[in-house]
């Protein structure tokens, strides 16, 4: 489903091939005759020669877009009389891949010429200009990634429209896609998994900054690019990085920084997916990983993605690998974890049942209300059920909810509809669509009141 090769986005590339010697990492070399300029290499180990050219002109870097093996040795060279810095996404902060930046100017006949040690796709522009931009592609032929595909087969072909909406050298095309889907109220309630594969292929296309879309002026019009499908489309980009990202799972933290304060709940959540892909499913690890996460509330949203994950998460990719739980017992890995992780792991066990008890809300609410759970968990677990139902329910008729919690006891209800109010808020219900609903109840719209007033 998403292509590793991308050559067909760019024409017959201006490339130097020739062999490559071991040396450092990055450099600059003096290559105009009429010059009186020299700069010294920044290591003096370096050696001149390398495996791909990139001319910057007027026009900006020509090619703008290349793809390149794992360990090749790209020469970024200054054909104006502008200053060129190259250096990576995401503008001014370069944090996208921190190594690659010249770190100075350099003048008209000089290159900089770096190698590139991962794999993954990384923007990069002129530090000074930096509307000039290009795009290196770096893939490892011997050991490729994984292809990641978790959208349903029923829903697969318009994923695919909505796929074939990107242009590879328009990041705006991000854009496009977003409204095509808010323009549809039924995709737009009902299309989580979707957005994750449209996130694994912006990253492919883009590098993670300019699919973020944070540093690029038309997020201002869609400001709530990372929350459509109730954050889908954000956890699909974390997802793919972390696929080429080496220190990913000891250290995640870095991944989100860069993200704004309102965004990072969203972006933990897919480091928490994420790292269920790192660890091939093994929730134990993961989990352990996330405790890693350096504030306790991140750690919180990391624990959901991994529980998310593997409950409701395509196993596809994983080979042999089993499910990783009982499908008639899907509380069991809950009442069998450590505490700091339980809250997360009841929320997401109605999402398990559900996947083999299709539509029986009210045997959801028997398994979250069994007498042998604690108070806490069961309230979790219900809150968890509101939040799926509601995902079932497309975000609509709210108020045919209440039939599956009549004779629970009002801080059940409670918790139930914090579920509910909060999936139809990410699915972009209106707080006026909401009351509405709350109007319509018949035993709760007190209770619904409440919990739309408290919970904002």
């Amino acid at each position: 489903m998403h292509p590793r090769s991308f050559s067909q986005f760019f024409g017959a590339l201006s490339v130097v091939a020739i062999l490559l010697i071991a040396g450092g990492a990055y450099f600059f070399i003096h290559t105009s005759a009429e010059s009186s300029l020299s700069l010294a290499p920044l290591n003096s180990n370096a050696s001149s020669f390398f495996d791909f050219e990139v001319l910057y002109t007027d026009q900006g870097f020509i090619p703008d877009q290349i793809e390149v093996p794992l360990g090749a040795r790209v020469a970024f060279k200054n054909n104006t009389t502008l200053p060129l810095e190259t250096a990576s996404d995401p503008h001014p902060t370069h944090t996208d891949y921190p190594e690659f930046d010249a770190g100075r100017e350099y003048a008209f006949g000089e290159t900089y010429i770096f190698e590139f040690e991962r794999t993954g796709t990384f923007g990069y522009h002129n530090h000074n200009r930096s509307i000039d931009r290009g795009i290196v592609r770096v893939i490892d032929p011997t050991n490729p990634v994984p292809n990641i595909d978790k959208t349903i087969p029923e829903q697969r072909a318009i994923r695919d429209t909505l796929l074939a909406m990107f242009d590879a050298h328009d990041p705006n095309s991000i854009f496009t896609i977003v409204d095509a889907i808010q323009s549809n109220p039924a995709l737009s309630l009902n299309c989580h998994d979707i957005a994750h594969d449209i996130g694994h292929r912006a990253y492919e296309l883009f590098g993670f900054s300019e699919a973020m879309t944070f540093s690029n002026p038309n997020h201002v019009k869609h400001a709530l690019v990372q929350y459509i499908c109730a954050g889908g489309y954000m956890h699909g980009i974390v997802e793919e990085l972390s696929l080429h990202q080496p220190t990913f799972k000891t250290h995640p933290d870095p991944i989100c920084e860069a993200v704004p304060a309102s965004d990072r709940a969203s972006c933990f959540h897919g480091v928490g997916h994420a790292l269920m892909f790192a660890n091939s499913r093994d929730v134990s690890t993961s989990l352990d990983d996330c405790r890693g996460i350096e504030q306790s509330t991140d750690t919180h949203r990391c624990f959901e993605g991994v529980w998310m994950e593997l409950f409701w998460g395509n196993t596809e990719h994983t080979g042999p690998d089993a499910l990783g739980w009982d499908l008639d017992k899907p509380l069991a890995p809950c009442t069998a974890t450590q505490a700091d992780a339980k809250p997360a792991c009841f929320i997401y066990s109605t999402f398990g049942y559900l996947r083999t008890h299709v539509k029986d809300y009210a045997g959801a609410v028997t398994m979250c209300t069994q007498s042998d759970l604690d108070e806490t968990d069961t309230e979790f677990c219900l809150k968890g059920l509101g939040i799926t139902m509601m995902s079932k329910f497309k975000g609509q008729h709210l108020e045919g909810s209440e039939i599956y919690v009549n004779g629970l006891a009002a801080e059940k209800k409670q918790a139930f509809y914090e579920g509910v109010m909060g999936y139809a808020r990410l699915s972009g219900i209106s707080e006026v669509e909401l009351q509405n609903s709350c109007n319509l109840f018949k035993t709760d719209a007190d209770i619904c009141t409440a919990v739309l007033r408290d919970s904002k």
